[in-house]
This record gives structure tokens, sequence and C-alpha cells, in this order.
């Protein structure tokens, strides 16, 4: 008995890459090593947004998704790189590739992050914790970027627990730790909660997962509403998603960044109608690609 329950249990991996667009540009631009760096729209003309920020640039409060005027403001020195996604993807494609060496259950989640079960490897290592920190190795030795490491039975406790010792790092969190450590975790930090429902739970009074748990499902569903099952079921590090290689897309999206507030109907009308065009154009890529598969 004992035997299945430890063949049930899961090995799985988060690699999220550090700063991965602003680290590609100091790896090859060495006037940047060390310095303020924003990959994203300059502050200039149409303004701009942060697509990443080295970790110098992080120490003055810049944060991706940030305008680049704030930017600017909070930084004078910053110095601002128009993005090259070209580099970024093949970067991406290699760093891909060194996971294929130990398994394809793979299921990225951008260019620079993605979740490895490692139940069953390709080189029979065994240990996830092994596999995490040889892929690291070769990243840092092929690819001369560093990335950090999340280790747990299952996706949302590694997804959480690549990020506690970033950058460069590696956390593993066994089923011992999930209890206590989800008890203790803020609930900002729980990963799928935004601000907004940051703010509402704080507001409630339930600032960690113990006061989350505290609370019954139909407790939490009729505060939250649907995502109260899901609350219910993490903070007691329960997560039974598989990894899924061949995720469906189940939606398709555009957005643009102005210098300037639009308050009018009349004004985002005409930029309303851009970004529908845009999406249009998108789908009928996405249509003609379902086609070729059929």
């Amino acid at each position: 008995m004992e035997e299945d329950i430890k063949k049930t249990i899961r090995k799985i991996i988060h690699i999220d890459m550090d700063a991965f667009y602003a680290s590609i540009e100091q790896r090859d631009n060495p006037q940047y090593k060390g310095k303020p760096i924003v990959v994203g729209g300059s502050p200039e003309g149409r303004g701009g947004v942060v697509a990443t920020a080295s970790y110098e640039a992080r120490k003055f409060g810049i944060r991706s998704a940030m305008t680049s005027k704030k930017a600017i403001q909070l930084c004078a020195h910053v110095i601002f790189i128009r993005p090259r996604f070209d580099a970024y993807k093949e970067a991406s494609k290699k760093i891909r590739a060194i996971f294929h060496r130990y398994t394809d259950l793979i299921e990225p989640l951008s260019l620079d992050e993605a979740f490895l079960d490692v139940t069953e490897d390709k080189q029979q290592i065994g240990s996830a914790i092994e596999i995490a920190r040889q892929i690291r190795q070769a990243i840092s030795d092929e690819l001369q970027l560093t990335a950090s490491a999340g280790v747990s039975v299952n996706k949302f406790i590694a997804k959480i627990a690549s990020d506690i010792n970033k950058p460069d790092g590696l956390t593993f969190i066994g089923p011992s730790r999930i209890e206590a450590f989800m008890e203790e975790l803020a609930v900002e930090k729980f990963f799928g909660v935004g601000r907004v429902t940051a703010e509402k739970m704080k507001a409630m009074g339930l600032h960690t997962g113990g006061d989350l748990k505290k609370l019954s499902e139909a407790e939490l569903v009729k505060r939250f509403g649907k995502p109260g099952r899901f609350f219910f079921k993490i903070v007691r590090g329960n997560d039974d998603r598989p990894v899924q290689p061949h995720r469906e897309t189940k939606s398709v999206g555009a957005e643009d960044t102005f210098p300037y507030d639009l308050t009018t109907l009349e004004g985002m009308d005409p930029e309303l109608d851009k970004i529908a065009d845009t999406i249009y154009d998108r789908l009928k890529i996405i249509r003609a690609l379902l086609r070729l598969t059929e």
C-alpha cells in the first residue's frame, strides 16, 4: 500500500528565467552589465511599457508592466532598450531543448517559464532536485543565463517555490513541509490571486493561507465565487492539475499603450477599432493554421 502511494506522488519542476529579456541584452551587450536597463518602449513619443527590468533597475522599484515614464521618474539614468523578440525566441528554443533531455512533459507558460513533470525522467536520475540543478547548470553553461527553479509535488507549490530564492535559486518544498508552508504564505503570494483579490481578502481579515484555511469551501465560494473552490483546495496543498504539453488556446487578445489618458468615447472608439482589427487578423491566422492540420 505504501509503495502504491509513493508511485502517485508526482515530481514537478517550475523553471523561471531571471529577468529574461534584460539578461539576454546584458549578455549580448557587455556595456549594459551591472547597469539598470529596461526592455520596452522608451518614454518619448507615444510612450511605452516596461516588458522586463534588470535586477539593477528593480532596486529602484521598476517593475514589469510599469509605464516607461514612471520608470524614468524612479531612475533617471535607466537605459531603455527596444525588444529583440527574435533573440528571445531563439534563447527560449534552446532552453526548451535542454528541458527535453529530461522529459517530454513540458508545459510552457511563456518564453521564459515552464512546468516540467519529471516523475519518470528520460535519464532515470530519479531526483527532481538533481534534475533541476542540472537544467540550471546547462542553461548557465550553454546560454550564459540564469534560471530559478521550484521543485514540489504539484504545479501550484512548484510555481511559488521558484520565486522564493530569485535570482539564480533552487527551492524544494516536499510533502511534509507543504501544509505549514501554505498556512504561513501571504495571500498576495498565492499564484492566481491578483492585487484586487488580495486587497479584498485583507479587508476581510484574511492575510495568510492559515486565515483562508479557517473558512469552509461554501464560505469561500460565497465570498469569492468559483475561485473559492480553488482556494479551498490549494490552501491545503492540493493541486491535481497535470502538466499539459499541448495546452488549448482559449483566448486571443491585443493591447496598446498611449502617452495620454483616453477619457471620452470619441477618443476611445478609433483606438478600439484598431485593436479589434489586430485581434481579427490574429484569429484569421489561427484559423488558417488549424485548417492546415486538419
